[in-house]
């Protein structure tokens, strides 16, 4: 039994369920199922989080490679719980920002973004490095595939398309063969035993590259896959790569023994290679997945599942964005910042994006926020607030400005969201803004890029507007 939920569900405590409710998102029928979903699931509070012991079940794909925030608190990945309210019984599903598959005591909790198909492939476009939205080729997925299935596909024809630039992994193999061709060494043992008298052929010994058979048999049992999630048309981003992986492969059942070979293979440790460790870690998770069903049954009161940190995938693309727009910036997604070093109480800070100016060190500092953003009061969480304007006072004296940035739900009226000072009330200190890409899941790709030029001029405008505050002559970009 299954059901579709978004990521920040029922995060204001705002949206329960009633009986009804409930079982209509469950697409429950049946008597016994219904009080088999209230037993199992709502019988007592159930709370998964980055700390808890079922946690280590999950596999998550991160978009950051040098930070872990998983370690720093506990984030919420899926609540249960029940409640009374005038004597009525409610049902509520708490998620957090992991968007994914759980499989939870035999139930399916497929999490989903809510901002549309259009703004998640661009998300992921701009992790991949791919700026331009071509007219690519629209996918006709399955029916059973969900939005997390769909990513994962989608990422790994992206991360193939890019590591596969050099080519596919070989390595140097001895090869011995007999033929009327002399290449390398010619055996004399094998010449003394089989070659006198002379017959036109000879034993010889050479060194050449060969493709590393589990990699090639893992990749194309993969991109077969794909066509279940994305369609058999996608595959033509990719022809070039899969007639190679057709014509070597093996034709033999991939295993998870020959997942772990190509995995762990040493040519990956070959820089040119490297690459091909994320592809193969997708790789992994589509073939995986092909039994999941399976596993599901004969694990009724296991909690796995594949999640994906939806923030990070935010994080990366609003850098990548504003990389692409101001070129005389430093713009930082990983900086670490750590204070009170060497004290009991030291701590390390991670604001999301750092810019800086290459000329003026000038500093901006936003932090990126995956979260409904309606212009309302309880939109903008206390811990984030309170986040951000530490941030804002650690850069001092270099800051110009810094903020909130969220994936908006409607535009801001700039009155209510701009504030001139920091905390309000200190005219001669950087300004606080809070903004964001306007989206919704009606937008085409078209309408979203205008959104996001708009979001970079409005950016544009408060650097001119803090330098012009400032009383400074300074190169503006």
């Amino acid at each position: 039994m299954k059901i579709g939920i978004s990521t920040n569900h029922h995060y204001y405590e705002s949206t329960y369920f009633n009986h009804n409710q409930l079982w209509n998102a469950f697409q429950l029928k049946y008597k016994k199922d219904k009080i088999a979903v209230e037993k199992y699931l709502f019988s007592n509070v159930y709370s998964l989080s980055t700390k808890n012991q079922d946690f280590s079940q999950l596999q998550i794909i991160g978009f950051k490679d040098k930070r872990n925030k998983l370690k720093d608190e506990a984030q919420l990945v899926l609540k249960l719980f029940a409640t009374k309210a005038r004597e009525e019984k409610r049902f509520a599903i708490q998620t957090g920002l992991f968007a994914g598959v759980i499989y939870h005591k035999g139930y399916t909790f497929n999490i989903q973004t809510n901002y549309g198909n259009v703004f998640l492939r661009r998300m992921l476009n701009f992790v991949n490095d791919i700026y331009v939205d071509t007219k690519e080729v629209y996918a006709q997925p399955k029916n059973h595939s969900n939005e997390f299935q769909y990513i994962i596909a989608y990422i790994f024809i992206q991360a193939l398309e890019k590591a596969s630039v050099l080519g596919l992994p070989k390595q140097y193999t001895k090869v011995t063969e007999r033929s009327s061709k002399v290449k390398g060494t010619v055996s004399i043992n094998q010449y003394l035993k089989q070659d006198m008298p002379f017959q036109g052929k000879l034993t010889s010994t050479f060194r050449t590259q060969k493709y590393i058979q589990e990699i090639i048999d893992v990749l194309l049992a993969a991109c077969n896959k794909v066509e279940d999630y994305l369609g058999v048309r996608y595959k033509s981003k990719i022809m070039g790569i899969y007639q190679t992986l057709n014509e070597q492969n093996s034709k033999r059942y991939v295993s998870q023994g020959i997942i772990d070979r190509a995995k762990n293979h040493r040519v990956l440790y070959n820089p040119v290679y490297k690459p091909f460790k994320e592809v193969l870690k997708y790789a992994e998770i589509l073939l995986k997945n092909q039994n999941t069903e399976a596993n599901k049954i004969n694990n009724q009161l296991k909690t796995y599942g594949f999640m994906f940190d939806i923030s990070q995938l935010f994080e990366v693309y609003l850098e990548k964005l504003l990389s692409k727009y101001f070129t005389n910036w430093e713009i930082n997604g990983q900086e670490e910042l750590k204070v009170y070093g060497g004290l009991f109480y030291s701590r390390k800070m991670l604001p999301d994006i750092v810019m800086k100016n290459k000329l003026t060190k000038e500093v901006i500092v936003f932090d990126a926020k995956f979260k409904k953003m309606e212009g309302s009061y309880i939109d903008l969480d206390r811990s984030d607030f309170y986040q951000i304007h530490t941030y804002m006072q650690y850069y001092m004296p270099n800051l110009i400005f810094g903020g909130l940035i969220y994936p908006l739900s409607q535009e801001l009226n700039l009155n209510s969201s701009v504030s001139n000072g920091l905390f309000g009330n200190n005219t001669n200190s950087p300004n606080f803004i809070v903004d964001g890409i306007n989206i919704n899941n009606e937008m085409d790709m078209e309408s979203l890029i205008i959104s996001e030029t708009n979001f970079l001029k409005r950016i544009e405008t408060h650097i001119e507007n803090s330098r012009a505050k400032f009383n400074r002559d300074l190169v503006i970009d």
